[in-house]
């Protein structure tokens, strides 16, 4: 299989315009949704639920049917964070739901079979696989990237260089290149505004080589980066599939506008 061309990232900036391609019903109360990722013919979902101190995976199909559910919590730990799916596994983060905390990062099989990967002393906020077998993670808010071994040693680490938004959910592009996608919260004369964007991370200097904003909002009003977000590359567009909504969700498909 060839390489995604990362073209159509480096394209995106300020004027790129984003129209709804799909949207899809999830059955079932998602609780507050923080990754989302392909899983094979499904998603795979990481959602916190604040309110009962737990967090869940939920397998949902391309219909928006829950297929199953995990129960991730590990005591005070149990903010399941931003996740990347690789040959039918996945790497998760759940941390305590403070930052400058600790995260207990399990390794779930493709039956969605559980093992803790290693413990982490830091509040990571999502975790992805890369090609040479080590892991890209970000702490609370993106603050901090970090190269990790699979069993959690830490390879390298720098602090977050720029401030445009804070890191919630990772795709990986290819063997050097992930995709994160986050929400700045800014101050305004009228209040709070959201303010989405990605960043085009480097994997092996741990830098953002490019970022752009992403105005487009689902009608909650929440950005569709606010959370759970997976991007493609196919047919040359830019897509990001989102899950940001709580407890009553949509998945829905975003694709960018090219003039």
């Amino acid at each position: 299989m060839s390489a995604p061309d990362t073209t159509s990232l480096h394209r995106l900036d300020r004027a790129t315009r984003w129209r709804l391609e799909a949207a899809v019903d999830v059955g079932g109360d998602v609780g507050h949704p923080q990754g989302l990722t392909s899983w094979g013919d499904h998603w795979l979902v990481s959602t916190v639920r604040p309110t009962e101190g737990r967090g869940e995976l939920l397998i949902v199909d391309r219909h928006g049917s829950v297929l199953d559910r995990l129960d991730v919590t590990d005591g005070e730990r149990f903010h399941s964070g931003g996740i990347a799916s690789e040959h039918g596994g996945c790497w998760v983060p759940v941390a305590e739901y403070r930052s400058a905390s600790t995260t207990t990062v399990l390794h779930v099989d493709g039956d969605l079979r559980p093992t803790v990967g290693f413990r982490f002393t830091d509040h990571l906020g999502a975790v992805c696989p890369l090609a040479d077998g080590t892991l890209l993670a970000v702490s609370w808010g993106g603050r901090t990237l970090y190269r990790l071994s699979g069993d959690g040693i830490v390879l390298g680490s720098r602090p977050n260089p720029t401030f445009f938004v804070d890191h919630q959910d990772l795709t990986v592009v290819d063997a050097h290149t992930v995709v994160a996608t986050g929400i700045g919260v800014i101050a305004g004369p009228q209040g709070k505004v959201q303010l989405g964007g990605l960043a085009i991370i480097d994997a092996d200097e741990l830098a953002p080589v490019r970022e752009a904003p992403v105005q487009a909002w689902m009608p909650s009003g929440r950005v569709i980066t606010y959370n759970g977000a997976h991007l493609d590359l196919a047919d040359g567009a830019v897509r990001v599939h989102c899950l940001v909504d709580d407890r009553s969700a949509v998945i829905a498909t975003w694709v960018e506008q090219r003039a």
